[in-house]
């Protein structure tokens, strides 16, 4: 089973240290929710992994392996597809879905994905969506070719940085089930919102404060900061994840 794992990961802005010895690991099919209030470090953890930092000194120590070898983030890029909230930053605009589609897959000598990969995704419509640019697409369909577009490129992991926010319940859940049915991928998802975790997460990790405080395998067994923010959302009604809105 492929596994990637990050040990002692921190980083700095100047002399201000933002993230402290952040250990983690995630494995192929699995889902692994990184949760915390805002400001806590999950994206810039993210980030740090790929060496994405747009200050320094950035990434002041630690380690990130695929399989046991050591990685770079930058080596990493393509083997890690990054899915943002706002999932028209990754995506081509003067570019029609299909052909950032057929790019990708040659950037990873890959043949090129047929309407299969969109249909699996919940596009209805394939073969249509293919022909469209990202200005054409709905919140939700943006955050899918996104997804597309990183299976194409056969990256094994997926980072995905609060990719629900702004998009309704329903395609909350429809999205959060099409993430869970990916068996050849890990997917390491960052949100502050707890209601979608159940029967998603396999674990949680919560961060604050640049560090990672707490782990668990239910939102029940939570404690702590963890269930500070679980009773911070215990009066919001969860999605519904037969499909049918709250």
């Amino acid at each position: 089973m492929s596994v990637l794992k990050v040990s002692g990961l921190s980083a700095a802005a100047g002399d201000r240290r933002l993230l402290y010895d952040i250990g983690l690991h995630v494995e192929i099919g699995e889902v692994v929710a990184l949760v915390g209030a805002s400001g806590s470090g999950k994206t810039l953890t993210l980030r740090t992994i790929l060496d994405l930092l747009p200050f320094r000194p950035g990434r002041t120590g630690g380690e990130v392996r695929v399989d046991g070898a050591l990685r770079s983030g930058a080596s990493l890029r393509g083997e890690v597809g990054l899915v943002f909230q706002d999932a028209r930053a990754s995506l081509d605009p003067l570019r029609t879905l299909g052909a950032q589609l057929q790019h990708a897959a040659r950037l990873a000598r890959a043949p090129a994905p047929g309407a299969e990969l969109l249909a699996r995704l919940g596009f209805p419509d394939p073969d249509a969506a293919a022909r469209r640019y990202p200005h054409e697409l709905s919140g939700g369909m943006a955050q899918r070719a996104a997804i597309a577009l990183a299976l194409a490129r056969k990256s094994r992991f997926l980072f995905c940085d609060e990719p629900t926010t702004g998009l309704d319940a329903p395609v909350q859940a429809a999205l959060v089930r099409e993430l869970r049915g990916l068996r050849d991928t890990g997917c390491l998802f960052v949100t502050h919102d707890l209601r979608l975790l159940p029967g998603f997460a396999g674990r949680i990790l919560v961060m604050d404060e640049g560090r990672v405080v707490e782990e668990a395998t239910s939102i029940a067994a939570l404690k702590g900061v963890g269930r500070v923010l679980v009773d911070a959302t215990a009066a919001i009604a969860p999605p519904d994840w037969l499909g049918a809105a709250p």
